[in-house]
């Protein structure tokens, strides 16, 4: 049954609600994706072996190659970021051929998106191990090149997820990464516990599992009514909408590339540390562990940025200014009240948490001496993310970019680099490092707001005043309350699932 959009949408109605209803499935399914991710880590960390330090050692690969894997993602994610702001400014206009255009020019950029990362990917895995100082470069090496060879499952289901955020449904994407979470751990368990794969096990089940999920998800769509069409003849690079989308998704593809690429230098660092073999491998596992924790944790800040993306947008496509400024009143407060939770959960739960993914005394402590100072970073992650989110909308990705680049390259990296070379260097102090980059781009944007907040304002004003009027006719004209029924009409006309 195709169900048509709900009343309380994202530019008309209520706004705190329904953003609410759009950003917990996009903060689920983040959640979900983690967890995709983390099964690998649990299983191997759990099942693998008895001996500690094997254990160690494909926990080290395994999260030091889901390291590399996650920063691939974040490349893909951004791009599809520019995808989602671009049709969701088409679908707040209800422009269909716009939105349309937009999807076929989608498919081509992720098509060749694919095919080149694939490529690095198989040539550059044992060069990316040996970078990485990885206690076992093979094991590493072996599990970057089964996931790389799945890059193409793994692209297509975030363009898919982009496009359904991008018309307002958040619900769908949900079901796709659900789909493969559950796949995921069943083919974990099989292969690792029963058939003894090891590393390679955990890899052909997370290229699996994303298989499975893109398959089922073209089925589902297959049945659905969308409010813009696919077909053969609209998949080709067309030019406005491709221009469109590279303008918004290159700078956040390049912003989430470089900025989590200090994050694998941080993983560089810390597989160093230690003045021995075993506390070397106990160091790197326990990091391997925190990636895991870290990206569940960034599930929440994810959402908003996510959830504001799109509500900015599709409000910028209606010409609603006020309602995005209110839509950004009622985020900051939900976004501080969330950062102050996972700041504790961060403090006082890493041990706790830890435990979840390995048995390792070792290696559960590090990782809790980590977490530690990373929860500096979760108490304004949130915040961070969300105004991203905004100026993501309004079309600031430039400056998006910037601010991420300043805080990776002017704050972390070079504070990181600076404590791994003194000799009391430990996991907490470069998890506070870290934080300090965070703080200064939530500064920057703050600056960057009160800056171009009249600017934003005065463009609204011209675009509005731009608007060719329909003449008026002699006879009676409609009510406002009329015309604002027969909108409402109309939009619950546009077949869009919720």
């Amino acid at each position: 049954m195709v169900k048509t959009a709900n009343k309380s949408s994202l530019t008309s109605g209520a706004i705190y609600s329904p953003m609410m209803r759009f950003m917990l499935p996009v903060m689920a399914a983040t959640f979900l994706q983690a967890m995709y991710a983390a099964a690998d880590l649990l299983v191997i960390g759990q099942f693998v072996s008895t001996d500690a330090t094997i254990t160690q050692n494909a926990t080290a690969a395994v999260g030091t190659g889901g390291m590399i894997m996650t920063l691939i993602t974040y490349v893909i994610q951004g791009l599809t970021t520019g995808i989602t702001v671009t049709l969701g400014r088409f679908i707040g206009a209800k422009d269909r051929r716009g939105a349309t255009r937009t999807v076929g020019s989608a498919v081509c950029i992720f098509t060749v998106m694919a095919l080149v990362l694939t490529l690095i990917m198989e040539v550059g895995a044992p060069y990316f191990s040996k970078w990485m100082n990885a206690p076992d470069e093979g094991l590493t090496t072996l599990y970057l090149r089964i996931c790389g060879g799945g890059l193409i499952f793994v692209t297509a289901y975030n363009g898919i997820s982009g496009l359904f955020k991008g018309i307002g449904n958040s619900n769908l994407p949900l079901v796709f990464v659900g789909i493969a979470c559950v796949v995921n751990i069943a083919l974990d368990l099989i292969l690792v516990v029963f058939a003894g794969l090891g590393v390679a096990g955990v890899a052909i089940a997370t290229i699996t599992a994303q298989a499975v999920s893109v398959v089922l998800s073209l089925i589902i769509i297959s049945r659905k009514t969308l409010p813009f069409d696919f077909n053969k003849k609209s998949i080709r690079f067309h030019r406005g909408e491709t221009k469109s989308i590279l303008l918004a998704g290159v700078p956040l593809a390049a912003q989430d590339f470089l900025t989590n690429f200090s994050f694998v230098v941080i993983n560089s660092v810390a597989n160093q540390l230690g003045s021995d073999p075993s506390v070397w491998s106990a160091i790197a596992s326990g990091y391997s562990v925190d990636n895991k924790l870290t990206a569940f944790t960034m599930a929440i800040p994810v959402a908003f940025l996510q959830s504001m993306s799109v509500f900015t947008a599709q409000n910028v496509g209606a010409k609603q200014p006020e309602r995005i400024k209110k839509g950004l009143r009622y985020m900051i407060f939900t976004a501080a009240g969330a950062g102050i939770l996972l700041c504790l959960l961060c403090y006082f739960g890493g041990s706790m948490m830890a435990r979840v993914f390995t048995s390792d005394t070792q290696s559960i402590y590090y990782a809790a001496e980590y977490l530690k100072g990373y929860a500096a970073d979760a108490l304004v992650a949130c915040m961070l993310l969300m105004i991203t989110g905004y100026f993501n909308g309004q079309g600031h990705s430039t400056f998006s970019m910037t601010q991420g680049l300043i805080g990776a390259f002017c704050v972390r990296i070079p504070l990181i680099l600076i404590i791994s070379k003194t000799a009391n260097a430990t996991l907490f102090k470069i998890g506070f490092c870290g934080a300090m980059a965070t703080y200064t781009q939530l500064i920057i944007c703050i600056c960057f707001y009160f800056v171009f907040k009249k600017k934003d304002s005065k463009k609204f004003e011209t675009d509005t005043d731009n608007t060719v009027d329909e003449p008026k006719a002699p006879a009676l004209q409609p009510s406002a309350k009329s015309q604002t029924k027969a909108a409402a009409l109309l939009w619950d006309a546009q077949p869009i699932i919720s």
